[in-house]
């Protein structure tokens, strides 16, 4: 008997796919989480309010928290004017236009110490705006 037909196999199997179950599982809540923080900013400005809503929607919140807390990518937590140090080196303040080449060119200014993940976005000139509106709510004045 191979060991591809032995009951050491099957129970090999049936681990496997537990453990692929479970992770699956704490991802989507874990993600869950993170969309719904998202939610429960308090936001005064509608088009930040339709930012924030094009965040969750688009998963943005999965990897760029809104609370500080590290993630895939740089949390939009105080970011705003912040100065980031790119992969090539390269230094960049964030504001609308590195915010709107990130999402149109993401791999173009990778901020060090994060992985280049990000999909490129094709979004509207008004979506864009609107995501560049509640970034900028999530920053002190």
């Amino acid at each position: 008997m191979s060991f591809l037909h032995s009951p050491q196999r099957i129970w090999l199997d049936l681990a496997i796919g537990i453990m692929l179950i479970a992770m699956l599982g704490f991802g989507s809540v874990y993600i869950y989480r993170l969309n719904n923080d998202a939610r429960h900013v308090i936001i005064k400005s509608e088009l930040a309010m339709h930012g924030q809503e094009i965040s969750t929607d688009l998963g943005c919140v999965a990897c760029h928290t809104i609370d500080g807390s590290p993630a895939v990518g740089p949390t939009w937590l105080g970011m705003w004017g912040r100065t980031e140090t790119l992969s090539s080196g390269k230094q960049v303040v964030v504001d609308a236009e590195y915010f709107k080449k990130s999402l149109e060119e993401p791999y173009r200014q990778v901020v060090e110490g994060y992985p280049d993940v990000m999909q490129r976005y094709f979004l509207s000139a008004e979506e864009t705006a609107a995501l560049i509106a509640f970034a900028q709510s999530l920053s002190a004045p």
